[in-house]
């Protein structure tokens, strides 16, 4: 049985945001064992592989992905999600958690410097 999650971001960080962060989410997103870096079509969760992350129009960054994780890697896009948390505007949701078995995602927010995953209703 496999622990797969369908992994979708999306948000903007501030125009502050340190180099140091931006350059840990290029990481992320570039680096072969990166968190955001697969592309391509997904193994379990069906759909593709994707992440972006560019600058806005409003000054800021834009990062959107959607990733296929094993449940072993959620404790690292927990600690990814707490780095960026202090530089995402506003802040709120920043994207959504589904076990690659279920029909509906888990919603993922920021308060007060945690994230928290709350189930959507199925209904």
């Amino acid at each position: 049985m496999a622990d797969l999650y369908a992994l979708d971001l999306a948000f903007d960080l501030l125009a502050s945001t340190p180099d140091d962060v931006l350059a840990q989410v290029r990481r992320q997103l570039t680096s072969p064992d990166g968190l955001l870096a697969a592309r391509g079509p997904a193994w379990r969760v069906g759909g593709m592989l994707v992440g972006e992350f560019a600058p806005t129009d409003r000054g800021g960054w834009a990062l959107t992905a959607r990733q296929e994780v094993h449940a072993e890697q959620l404790p690292d896009v927990e600690n990814l999600l707490l780095l960026l948390a202090p530089h995402v505007r506003p802040p709120g949701p920043v994207g959504r958690l589904r076990f690659y078995e279920h029909e509906s995602p888990d919603l993922l927010v920021l308060r007060k410097g945690r994230v928290v995953q709350l189930a959507l209703d199925p209904r």
